[in-house]
């Protein structure tokens, strides 16, 4: 099993923050992205939600289902996926929903990823 690196895990980030940061932007929050059904992980398309407080919510409940569930994660990415989820939870209870959301994606991309190579 291999362990990503500090500079790759920062790498991966920068990444998922760049392509959020060309997603367009609303002017408030009722000019939030258009909602679109989901699409379920078998058909390998990841759906488009809104920004919003509800969708925080649930990321935090999927983060938090995947660090329940017994598996063969390594003890690091678990440590960043916890860290991840506790920064994303707290900017999103601080109306910061979009860094909020971002962390709480890349927490689920790690742990995902984590169990793939496990």
């Amino acid at each position: 099993m291999r362990l990503l690196s500090p500079t790759t895990v920062c790498l991966l980030g920068l990444g998922l923050m760049g392509s959020l940061a060309a997603a367009p932007a609303g002017h408030g929050p009722s000019q939030s992205l258009v909602s679109h059904p989901a699409v379920g992980k078998e058909d390998g398309a990841i759906s488009v939600t809104s920004d919003s407080a509800e969708y925080c919510t649930q990321l935090t409940r999927n983060v938090d289902q995947l660090l329940a569930m017994p598996h063969g994660i390594p003890v690091g990415a678990m440590d960043d996926a916890k860290r991840l989820r506790a920064e994303g939870d707290t900017l999103c209870k601080h109306r910061h929903l979009r860094a909020g959301i971002a962390r709480l994606r890349r927490a689920l991309v790690l742990l995902e990823h984590s169990q793939e190579h496990s």
